[in-house]
């Protein structure tokens, strides 16, 4: 019987051999429980519906050629619809118009569901 190397106890090596594992299963069509390699598999976050009360952080965004301030983190809107789903992206009606722009396409991480 082989004695185990210390090499084989190194925690790099059994998370590189687990990943060529997943990679095998995968091209076998085969899908493991421990698979945190494929995208799909994470957590996105919270999905919004349309109509749903809103906070968006604007800071540094542009649309419609007005660039927000760092300022503008906390603006409150209404969800119209979502755009993408890679990555996840609404149109929002803000309640207020900065420079005449009353809706922004925002990134899903910038918003925050009303409390």
């Amino acid at each position: 019987m082989p004695v185990p190397s210390a090499a084989s106890n190194d925690p790099r090596r059994r998370i590189l051999e687990d990943r060529l594992l997943v990679f095998c299963a995968r091209d076998y069509g085969r899908r493991l429980a421990f698979d945190s390699l494929r995208r799909e598999d994470l957590h996105v976050g919270a999905t919004f519906q349309p109509g749903q009360l809103v906070h968006v952080n604007l800071a540094g965004l542009q649309a419609e050629g007005v660039m927000f301030q760092a300022a503008v983190t906390d603006a409150v809107a209404h969800i119209v619809k979502q755009t993408s789903e890679q990555p996840p992206t609404y149109l929002v009606k803000l309640l207020f118009s900065f420079r005449g722009v009353t809706e922004v396409e925002v990134p899903a991480d910038r918003i925050h569901a009303d409390k």
